[in-house]
């Protein structure tokens, strides 16, 4: 693996030793409750994994994308809602890092360095969710605060954060252009959650909506100008799909593979294991190879956020390709898993279920596969309009 430096596989081995002595034996019963997971909180604070993306300069390891992205895939092969913890938590961190003032960032950083503070993301409403340029909680100003009204949707962590970096509309510009984004504190008051969701899968992930009752929240907690939110989701927080959900996606590919491989050489038919026969071996070379496709795809992706300098189109391009190849990619495998290990994917608790809903869901959240197509497309259409070559990077 060519991006891979020492410190990258330091790392991925110090997460892969965390994942299997503390979340791989409770991954089941992670995976099948609808309830915080505790354990996987208390072993990712001990690590400090919520603030793996803490700046240097605040005393944190300032972890790049590669680093963040392996943190995701490999706590992912076991269980994707264990991830759910540290992936939106180390999001608005690095967004705190890029877009925070001076005061902000000794502000938020100086309690958030402890590593044991998860963070979450708020920009899904129930009339908006593909369509965010449009959300309608509103945020009126009075004086040195704003008062925030509205409802939000699919809140990851639920209730369960101490900050949410919540979009908000403060100004009339039509659609994006009156959006803004302001970091809330959980113990604001007129914050409140409902019960978690009834999801086709991530059970271990709370999510729940959030219901914002003027809330007083102060305009020194807005990051960047007033509405500029928009600017500051697309130029700064989705370039970090890569690392979010496309690696969570490709984590929970590669944990199908594992459970099929072990069932394929542990099996026997006829006398002979699963994976001597040549149905079953070509089912696994090919979940092998479209793994590999993806992870190539993502880690370059990812090298290429670090290293900088790329055109933002085609920055945006490989990001959006990167999430729907390696969730369509964990779905394809899903499929393939279950032709290997048959009635052993079909136990409804089985982890191999729990992973096969996990894939579908990744399809469908962090921005759908369908519009990550509409952005590559729209982007190919803009180099042909304005006379240029796509250009591999």
């Amino acid at each position: 693996m060519p991006f891979l430096t020492s410190a990258h596989l330091g790392l991925k081995k110090r997460v892969q030793d965390l994942v299997d002595k503390l979340i791989a034996p409770h991954a089941k019963d992670i995976e099948g409750a609808s309830q915080f997971p505790r354990r996987a909180y208390k072993a990712f604070c001990r690590e400090k994994l919520f603030a793996l993306a803490m700046p240097k300069s605040h005393g944190g390891p300032e972890a790049d994308s590669l680093s963040l992205a392996l943190m995701v895939e490999t706590i992912s092969t076991v269980s994707p809602s264990s991830a759910l913890l540290v992936f939106p938590s180390n999001a608005v961190l690095r967004t705190i890092a890029l877009t925070g003032t001076a005061d902000q960032k000794d502000r938020f950083f100086s309690e958030l360095r402890g590593g044991d503070q998860p963070l979450a993301f708020c920009l899904t409403e129930p009339d908006h969710g593909s369509d965010a340029g449009n959300l309608a909680t509103r945020a009126v100003a009075e004086g040195a605060s704003y008062l925030v009204s509205g409802t939000k949707s699919f809140v990851t962590l639920g209730p369960n954060a101490r900050y949410y970096l919540t979009f908000v509309r403060t100004g009339p510009g039509p659609r994006a252009a009156g959006i803004s984004a302001l970091l809330i504190p959980r113990e604001a008051e007129g914050l409140s959650f409902g019960p978690p969701e009834k999801k086709m899968g991530l059970h271990g992930s709370v999510t729940s909506q959030m219901y914002l009752d003027q809330v007083r929240v102060p305009k020194a907690n807005r990051l960047w100008g007033e509405g500029e939110g928009w600017r500051l989701l697309t130029e700064v927080a989705n370039p970090m799909r890569v690392w979010g959900a496309a690696s969570m996606a490709l984590g929970a590919a590669q944990g199908l593979f594992n459970l099929a491989l072990k069932h394929a050489r542990r099996e026997k038919s006829g006398g002979h294991s699963l994976i001597g026969q040549q149905a079953v071996s070509f089912l696994l070379a090919d979940m092998r190879t479209r793994i590999e496709a993806s992870r190539s795809l993502n880690y370059r992706t990812c090298a290429l956020l670090d290293r900088g300098g790329a055109h933002p189109r085609e920055m945006e391009t490989l990001v959006s390709m990167a999430k729907y190849y390696a969730s369509d990619t964990a779905m394809q495998v899903a499929g393939m898993a279950g032709e290997v290990m048959g009635q052993a994917m079909a136990v409804g608790d089985s982890l191999a279920a729990r992973l096969f809903c996990v894939a579908k869901g990744i399809q469908i959240f962090d921005g759908s596969n369908q519009v990550q197509r509409l952005i590559v497309a729209r982007n190919l259409a803009y180099v042909n309009e304005n006379g240029g070559a796509e250009q591999g990077l």
